[in-house]
């Protein structure tokens, strides 16, 4: 056990994690890592012991959760270590993106219990295989090279720093450490279940690549610290760059196309990178390579007028000499002047709320979707792409009735179904290559579309409000 905790001091002194005079908040959630984080941090010498509490955050996920917070609470006490929980009622529980709401709970109730506490530290028991996992998954479905370096050791949050001590620990162990100490701990029973990315990474692809060297988590460790070195070395370059090209309009952002055409290429993705990742996208948003593609195609795009949907709400639009990238609140208020291509096979988040996608009817994502998904086929080639989704429009109408066909006023349906005028603001219009209406999601579709999930179609529009 003294070899762990000799490993730990190390890793507090070589990365500067905390000083004896902090206080510290360790995320326990009852697993084996955090756990044996606990136990290590409670047997420090007393010169790098600073002052310590427990938080967890109890799901109501999965009912061995009451059981796991009876655990860590017992222990806590046991010790006598100050603990804090919190509850995520059931009823707060959103119908899709569960895994990230959960997580924005978490983390906003350790935000708040470093200023309640106080603390200056909060520390999570994030480790090697973790690193690993986290590196694998963002270079295959694309990220920005800050992505691609991984998890950090530290890094600013809420009052103070997140830190990550575990990090240059293998996940085995953590279970020896465990054993050693007599630490209690439970197993997450879904942790098991392919359904969820990291579990599918985690249990089939890891050990292929620990089969071929038990050091491999050590090893993409080690990338992640040479790669976040040579950020650090060039980033007042990328700083400096920054501040030349873009002007903040609060709350919004603009870029000087004629400046930016001057760089070089590879500064242009650099800066690019700094933007999203520093400035426009908050902690815990992934913003994937492939936006950054989308963005760098839009500055070249020959067209003076064009734009595209980010991730997180955010939109990027190209006005002549200018690319003005409006926050979500800025696109929300702005949304009569919204207007995007729809390509296929992927989403185009919606300034109003939701989002809308083109999918190949075979396209297995289009078949996983959440309860309150709309989805219809596109059953007549006649309807010519591209499709766009735009706001409404004054004189928008729309051809019903697949018996007798008839065309009426998109205005005239709202008033014929009574819907708010709030809500007739936040309608999306979605149309063919020809400017024909196709649907009105939530409220009508046309002749040329089908909600029948069993009739052959070669594509389908689905929306998630």
């Amino acid at each position: 056990m003294q070899e762990y905790i000799l490993r730990l001091c190390k890793e507090v002194e070589r990365h500067r994690l905390w000083e004896k005079e902090s206080r510290l908040l360790l995320a326990v959630s009852g697993g084996a890592d955090s756990m044996a984080l606990l136990g290590l941090i409670q047997q420090l010498p007393p010169e790098w012991q600073p002052q310590f509490a427990v938080v967890h955050v109890h799901h109501h996920l999965r009912e061995e959760s009451d059981e796991e917070l009876r655990m860590i609470q017992d222990y806590c006490w046991s010790q006598g270590i100050a603990f804090f929980a919190e509850h995520w009622s059931e009823e707060n529980h959103p119908k899709s993106n569960l895994e990230m709401a959960a997580r924005e709970f978490r983390y906003a109730f350790f935000a708040d219990m470093m200023e309640k506490w106080p603390a200056t530290h909060l520390a999570t028991a994030h480790h090697a295989d973790d690193q690993l996992e986290t590196i694998l998954m963002r270079l295959v479905r694309g990220s920005t090279l800050k992505g691609i370096s991984g998890i950090a050791f530290s890094r600013a949050f809420g009052r103070g720093q997140l830190v990550r001590p575990l990090l240059a620990f293998q996940k085995d162990e953590l279970y020896r450490i465990c054993e050693m100490a007599r630490i209690p701990y439970r197993e997450d029973s879904t942790n098991s279940e392919l359904t969820f990315t990291r579990n599918r990474y985690r249990n089939s692809i890891i050990p292929l690549l620990k089969a071929e060297n038990k050091q491999a988590s050590r090893h993409f460790g080690d990338f992640s610290e040479d790669l976040q070195d040579a950020m650090e070395v060039v980033q007042p370059i990328v700083a400096q760059s920054f501040r030349s090209l873009f002007t903040k309009v609060d709350p919004d952002w603009v870029l000087d196309l004629v400046a930016w055409q001057a760089c070089d290429v590879s500064l242009q993705r650099l800066v690019l990178s700094h933007f999203v990742t520093e400035q426009m996208i908050p902690a815990g948003h992934d913003f994937r390579r492939s936006q950054l593609t989308a963005v760098m195609d839009l500055t070249e795009n020959p067209s003076p007028q064009k734009q595209i949907s980010l991730v997180g709400g955010w939109q990027a639009r190209k006005r002549y000499d200018k690319l003005i990238f409006l926050s979500p609140d800025s696109a929300k208020a702005d949304f009569s002047d919204f207007s995007e291509e729809l390509e296929l096979n992927k989403w185009v988040t919606l300034p109003s709320h939701g989002r809308i996608g083109l999918f190949h009817s075979d396209n297995a994502f289009s078949k996983e979707l959440p309860l309150d998904a709309q989805s219809v086929g596109i059953k007549d080639e006649s309807a010519l792409m591209p499709f766009t989704v735009r706001s409404r429009r004054s004189g928008d109408k729309i051809v019903l009735n697949k018996d007798q066909p008839f065309t009426k006023k998109v205005s005239r349906l709202f008033v014929d179904k009574k819907i708010p005028d709030e809500e007739r603001r936040k309608a999306c219009i979605v149309t063919d290559g020809e400017g024909r209406i196709l649907w009105v999601p939530g409220y009508a579709q046309s002749v040329w579309l089908s909600e029948n999930d069993k009739e052959q179609t070669r594509y389908r529009l689905i929306y998630i409000k």
